[in-house]
């Protein structure tokens, strides 16, 4: 219970503080693209610039932030549509322990949850991609061009009814980096 006193004074000062100033959008983008065919499709890349100062104070105070990611492959046709050959989804989840500070990190990619006491650590975890494999049906083909799509989403956790109402600002933190496109051909 006092916990969770703790966190709902983090937020009300939060918001006190906060009424007044805008929340600018954050200029978060995707980076760092590596795409390797050998011996499976996969890519890496890394989310640039996703955390501001009210996004890092709101994950040090606890509340849960999920990154969101969407990978689309697609054979591009330049007379119709795209032929969609892949599509994933999956996020990362940090949650800090105020009583053993210590951040948990969810990769859905990996399964094992990550236990980080160093915030550098926690936010390279939380934005970091590497060597994820995409499934690919068919395989791809020689002299094809493909569309690899990728996007990112910082989300809050939803929380319960009456937080949610309370702190109704926590919702402005929510952002995407828009889609970053890449064609290549194998």
């Amino acid at each position: 219970m006092k916990k969770l006193i703790t966190v709902i004074m983090l937020f009300l000062s939060f918001a006190v503080a906060g009424a007044g100033a805008s929340y600018a959008a954050v200029d978060a983008r995707i980076d760092d693209l590596i795409i390797t065919d050998s011996p499976v499709f996969a890519v890496s890349f890394a989310v640039k610039n996703a955390f501001t100062k009210e996004i890092e104070e709101a994950i040090k105070s606890g509340v849960p932030t999920s990154f969101k990611f969407i990978i689309k492959l697609s054979a591009v046709n330049s007379l119709w549509f795209n032929d969609e050959i892949a599509i994933k989804e999956f996020k990362h989840t940090v949650k800090y322990d105020t009583l053993k500070e210590e951040y948990e990190i969810i990769l859905d990619e990996n399964g094992a949850p990550v236990r980080t006491k160093d915030f550098n650590e926690m936010k390279t975890a939380m934005t970091m991609v590497s060597v994820l494999p995409i499934e690919t049906r068919p395989e791809l083909s020689k002299g094809v061009v493909y569309e690899l799509k990728l996007m990112a989403e910082l989300r809050t956790v939803k929380l319960p009814f009456l937080l949610d109402y309370m702190l109704f600002f926590v919702k402005y933190w929510d952002f995407d980096t828009g889609w970053h496109t890449h064609r290549f051909t194998r």
